[in-house]
């Protein structure tokens, strides 16, 4: 499979010029491949615009040729009574066409009927995809030839050859009307085979004559930018092939929102990169800082929320916060403030920690709440726990955030005694709050390292030295050096999120760093557990696209 598609895309950087085609047009006894048969094969073998052969042959149908065909064609019984039967004719087309670029007007027809009589008759069929030569007439003489029948095209391109419903001089008329789209088509940034094959799949018309905007680009790994007219960045993408990449958007997209970048753009900046890490945090620097309208994550920072702890305070309480201002305890960035509610709530079933959110000094007094008569939180607004011992429990959550394993546990075993009971409603919020929890857990493990020092290099499985710092990754742009921040800042979340996925996908060695990276050991076990098991289920609960 692998070699299938490195072979696709050497075949698909092949210029035009150097592609040997061979362009076919076929008559036959009617329109259907199931049920009629070919009656005469006429081909034409074309490089660079000059003839290499030529194929022409009668074919015996075996059938009666209805008399329509025959006065469209001329071909009658008569006609065909001492040609060779398919079964004689397919093995030489076969070989004439072999290592050939297949190329037909309305390419589909002939395509299919070929394809049909070769797998009849227990042949290999011909290797697609064929060049349609209607298709590609839309890209390229539209809408100054909105009729594109081939007798339309080769008016249009004063052909030696006109088309008479015969095979060979209509596959004659073809390859010339080829030669003249791919001529046009090369403004157009149509130069490659696979150029071609792009332009005869595209869907859409209205843009297509921007492809040439990709014309600059290199075939090289990095991050494109489609501007508008004013300069305004649109939108942001990053690919492994950049000139390729960018041509895909104007062979046409079923997507509204696709086609009204298209309207709007006006120029294409490419920014070649040397890894994919680099261009995965490019690809997010560049959207933060842009901000582009057709880009989903371009303002998704905002919704990023943390759960604070503030040790400042006489008696603690955990706070769903937008900013990493102020000291204490942080846990996030969470993609959302629903997500770090239900990992609030989870924190708070196991640790009674206040919930109120009145604001409390050492002396301050006043009635509790429900939660002291459940006895669901220490309730030291009425005096009966002093600092001290309320200390000690705000001690133990913030150390179970490092060593989660005996939190984990019993939020585990909560869900599974309310499953068990067949309490499921309470059952999948528990799941969904220990699976909020766990996976913000996680994601602090791998950011603790990647955050904690001034300079860290990796060097990935290229041996290709990978320098950060305080997460930042060093690649000479604006933001080269500016730290991450430690908890990250949710404006910068979404590139420590590009760095932390790719650590995790690619293996990576440590060969420098500053501050010794020290990996807890309790609870790593039962988080990776948890993890599978709340993962293996999908919520029944809503939550946020």
């Amino acid at each position: 499979m692998l070699a299938d598609a490195l072979q696709t895309t050497f075949e698909d950087a092949v210029p035009l010029p150097e592609v040997e085609f061979v362009v076919v047009d076929l008559e036959t006894t009617g329109g259907s491949p199931a049920d009629s048969r070919i009656t005469e094969i006429g081909a034409v073998k074309v490089r660079g615009g000059e003839r290499t052969g030529v194929f022409e042959t009668l074919v015996n149908p075996g059938v009666p040729i209805p008399r329509r065909i025959s006065h469209l064609t001329g071909i009658d019984d008569l006609v065909v009574a001492g040609a060779p039967p398919i079964e004689w004719v397919l093995p030489s087309f076969a070989e004439f066409a072999r290592g050939c670029v297949f190329v037909a007007h309305n390419a589909r027809f002939d395509f299919t009927f070929l394809n049909v009589a070769l797998e009849r008759l227990d042949y290999d069929p011909l290797p697609p995809p064929p060049v349609c030569t209607a298709r590609l007439a839309r890209r390229v003489v539209w809408p100054d030839v909105p009729n594109v029948r081939l007798q339309t095209l080769a008016q249009y391109f004063r052909t030696a050859v006109r088309p008479s419903h015969r095979a060979l001089p209509d596959a004659e008329a073809c390859s010339e009307v080829l030669h003249g789209l791919l001529e046009l088509g090369g403004r157009l940034g149509i130069v490659t085979l696979g150029d071609l094959h792009g332009a005869v799949r595209a869907r859409g018309r209205p843009n297509f004559g921007k492809i040439r905007l990709a014309d600059h680009l290199p075939n090289a790994p990095g991050v494109y930018l489609f501007r508008g007219r004013d300069g305004r960045v649109l939108y942001v993408g990053k690919s492994v092939d950049l000139r390729s990449r960018v041509k895909s958007y104007f062979y046409g997209d079923g997507r509204r929102k696709v086609e009204d970048l298209l309207a709007e753009t006006s120029t294409v900046d490419g920014v070649p990169c040397g890894s994919e890490l680099e261009s995965l945090i490019l690809e997010a620097r560049l959207i933060r800082r842009h901000e582009p309208k057709y880009n989903r994550r371009g303002k998704t920072w905002r919704k990023y929320a943390y759960l604070r702890i503030d040790d400042a305070e006489a008696f603690p309480r955990i706070k769903l916060v937008r900013e990493t201002k102020g000291g204490g305890a942080f846990l996030g960035p969470f993609p959302s403030s629903h997500l770090a509610r239900l990992a609030k709530e989870a924190l708070e079933d196991v640790f009674p920690i206040r919930r109120c959110t009145t604001a409390m000094r050492a002396s301050t007094r006043f009635a509790p709440c429900a939660l002291a008569e459940m006895h669901r939180c220490l309730t030291p607004c009425d005096g009966r726990v002093g600092p001290e011992r309320y200390e000690e429990l705000v001690r133990s959550l913030v150390s179970s955030l490092s060593t989660p394993g005996g939190l984990l546990g019993t939020l585990e075993a909560r869900m599974r005694d309310l499953a068990e009971q067949e309490r499921f409603e309470e059952a999948a919020l528990a799941r969904d709050r220990l699976r909020a929890l766990a996976e913000a857990l996680a994601r602090r493990r791998i950011d603790s390292w990647l955050l904690a020092g001034d300079d860290l290099v990796v060097r990935d499985g290229h041996d290709r030295p990978i320098r950060l710092h305080r997460g930042a990754l060093a690649r000479g742009d604006q933001d080269d050096g500016e730290p991450l921040g430690n908890p990250c800042l949710r404006e910068r979340a979404d590139e420590l999120s590009a760095l932390r996925s790719w650590i995790l996908r690619n293996e990576v060695r440590i060969e420098t760093t500053d501050v010794p990276l020290l990996e807890p050991v309790d609870g790593g076990a039962t988080l990776s557990r948890v993890l599978e098991t709340v993962r293996g289920a999908t919520s029944t609960r809503e939550r946020p696209g």
